[in-house]
């Protein structure tokens, strides 16, 4: 029988691909900087995390990114005029009290609060008191108007202290324009001469209500939010894609194999888990395995109590032992028909 050439194989027979993976990130990992930022494409409006700490994010799988971002495409009516774009990025990008009020007055024995609002923040927002008022009544619960000097008067109904005071607090911390969790959004241009959307942010829901908004080409780097929406093959993409991304911005160079298998085990169960003592390791079914890494008392007196079996099919538990390890040569059974059994 003739033997297959080494390129006709993905991978070698016996080969430990989890632990060629596992050093291919690792041992660049050590070149990266602790703390490094840059900016993207946001320009001035996010800077997002990159280097180790990203690479931590993402190998934990943490609920939110620290840096999160939003790429929206639009439709191609949309896409051809900034006009319209920008339009749309003006329902999007996220603007709360704060950022357009001078400064807000309490009276507690009438039971109102006075917001004074700053006209050049309105008109850098394309927005008036009125709208304004009208989401504050309706988010807050509260009777909001705009007053003589185009202000805006708050009736709480209420003349306690406290109350009042909570009002405030949630007044200056209310969504005044646009999708909450969106990040301030700005329009970009792309090589094609296409326009579209980038956001420091991530909330894809409702921004796929948006009208002129692409729902089926939003991107974000949440990659629970990406798992949420579209399924988890988008989000085993989406972590290898910013894995990817990241060792690329550090001019690190890892095979994508390398960067897909890990994407893939982290996904292979259908939700998305972390590489860790609640994730993988934590999960995995040889007692010794999970001992070995962390936690290993509570294991091993667990595994006693319950009558657990480890049948030492792994690396590390027959590493643990002594024993041959189930990989490379050690992957082979070998029987020998010796002279004196032939004679028989």
């Amino acid at each position: 029988m003739s033997m297959a050439k080494d390129h006709e194989y993905n991978v070698q027979a016996g080969e430990p691909v989890g632990v060629v993976a596992a050093q291919s990130l690792g041992e660049p990992g050590t070149q990266m900087v602790l703390r490094t930022f840059h900016m993207t494409g946001v320009a001035a409006t996010a800077i997002a995390t990159s280097g180790l700490p990203r690479i931590i994010e993402l190998l934990d799988a943490k609920k939110m990114p620290s840096s999160p971002l939003m790429r929206i495409r639009l439709k191609e009516s949309y896409a051809k005029s900034f006009a319209k774009a920008d339009e749309a990025a003006k329902k999007i990008s996220e603007i709360k009290m704060s950022s357009v009020m001078r400064h807000i007055v309490e009276n507690f024995s009438k039971g109102k609060i006075l917001v004074v609002l700053n006209t050049q923040s309105l008109q850098a927002a394309d927005l008036t008191a009125r709208p304004i008022a009208a989401r504050l009544g309706k988010e807050l619960g509260v009777e909001a108007k705009v007053g003589e000097h185009g202000n805006i008067i708050v009736s709480t109904h209420t003349k306690n202290l406290k109350e009042v005071r909570a009002i405030t607090v949630k007044i200056t911390k209310a969504i005044v324009n646009g999708i909450e969790g969106a990040g301030r959004a700005m329009v970009v241009q792309d090589k094609n001469g296409d326009f579209y959307i980038e956001s420091a942010g991530s909330n894809i829901e409702p921004v796929m209500q948006v009208e002129g908004v692409d729902p089926e080409k939003i991107y974000t780097n949440d990659l629970f939010s990406m798992y949420r929406v579209f399924g988890i093959e988008a989000a085993r993409n989406t972590l290898a894609l910013e894995l990817r991304k990241t060792l690329e911005d550090q001019d690190i160079s890892v095979n994508d194999r390398h960067i897909s298998l890990i994407a893939d085990a982290m996904t292979s169960g259908g939700t998305l888990q972390s590489i860790g003592r609640h994730g993988l390791v934590g999960k995995k079914e040889s007692v010794f395995a999970r001992a070995a890494f962390e936690e290993t008392v509570k294991h091993l007196i667990n595994a006693a109590a319950f009558g657990e079996v480890d049948h030492m099919r792994g690396v590390t538990e027959n590493i643990l032992v002594g024993k041959q390890i189930p990989l490379g040569t050690g992957s082979v059974k070998l029987v020998i028909k010796s002279k004196e059994s032939k004679k028989k």
